[in-house]
C-alpha cells in the first residue's frame, strides 16, 4: 500500500509553494503520496487519518486583527495534542525549519517537537555540519555551505539525537537537525528550508530524502499489529 503525507506550510513570511513544490518532488522520489494544505485552521486528527507521515513548515503565529497588529499562537491544544497521538501512536513528523517558532513553548507540540526557536540573525550563507555520520537520516551526506537563515534553538539534549550543526560565518554555531524516536513513531527537525535555493541543494535534498525513508521505516521490517499491540501496553 502506498505511504502518504500531509504538509501543512506557508504563513506571512513563508511562501507555502516552495515546500510543497519541493518536498512533494522529494516525496514522490520515494513513492510516497503527498496532500498540501495551508489551511491551520481546520487541521486536526480526521486530515491525519490515513497518513504515515506529518510534515510542517510553518510559524506558529497568525495575526487575526491585522498585519499591523499583535500576532497569536494559531495553535490550540487538541492540535497539539493530535500532533503528539499521531506520533506516539506510530506516525512520523518532519518539522522543518520555522517550525519552532511561535509555538506553545510547553504541552503536547514542545514535547513532540523535542526543541524551541529563539531567533536568528540576517540570512546569509553558512556551514552545515555532520556531527553523527552514522544516522540514517545523515547516511551519505556531506558537509556543505547554504544560503538561509541561521535558526537558533534549544533542543532537548537528553532526549533527542543531535544530527547537524550551522556555523555561521562569526563562527557561532546552533543546532541544524535532530531525530529521535517518540512512543511507536518518530520525530525529525531540521533547521534550515527558508528558500527555494536552500530546499534545492543536493545535500539537503539528500537530508530530506533520508529523513522521509527513516520516519516511514521504507526498507525496515514493519512491526506486526500484534507487536504495535504490545508496546503500546
Amino acid at each position: 500500500m502506498k505511504k502518504k503525507a500531509l504538509i501543512l506550510a506557508g504563513d506571512h513570511w513563508h511562501d507555502p509553494n516552495i515546500c510543497f513544490e519541493s518536498l512533494g518532488q522529494d516525496l514522490a522520489a520515494e513513492g510516497v503520496e503527498a496532500e498540501n494544505t495551508s489551511d491551520w485552521e481546520s487541521f486536526g486528527r480526521y486530515m491525519l487519518r490515513d497518513k504515515q507521515l506529518f510534515i510542517l513548515h510553518r510559524d506558529g503565529v497568525e495575526f487575526p486583527h491585522g498585519r499591523d497588529q499583535a500576532s497569536e499562537p494559531w495553535m490550540r491544544s487538541y492540535q497539539e495534542e493530535v500532533i503528539e497521538n499521531f506520533v506516539l501512536r506510530g506516525g512520523g513528523f518532519l518539522a522543518f525549519h520555522n517550525s519552532g517558532w511561535g509555538y506553545p513553548w510547553q504541552g503536547a507540540y514542545r514535547r513532540t517537537l523535542g526543541g524551541y526557536y529563539i531567533g536568528h540573525p540576517p540570512m546569509e550563507a553558512f556551514n552545515v555540519m555532520v556531527v553523527n555520520p552514522d544516522h540514517p537520516v545523515t547516511q551519505g551526506v556531506q558537509p556543505f555551505t547554504i544560503t538561509d537563515e541561521q535558526h537558533w534553538l534549544w533542543f532537548d539534549y537528553d532526549r533527542v539525537t543531535l544530527l547537524l550543526v550551522n556555523q555561521g560565518q562569526d563562527g557561532r554555531q546552533s543546532a541544524a537537525g535532530w531525530a529521535y524516536d517518540y512512543g511507536l513513531g518518530r520525530v525529525v527537525f531540521l533547521a534550515n528550508g527558508h528558500t527555494l535555493e536552500a530546499h534545492s541543494h543536493p545535500e539537503f535534498i539528500r537530508l530530506k530524502r533520508n529523513a522521509i525513508r527513516w520516519l516511514l521505516r521504507i526498507g525496515e521490517q514493519v512491526p506486526t499489529s500484534d507487536q504495535l499491540t504490545q508496546a503500546s501496553g
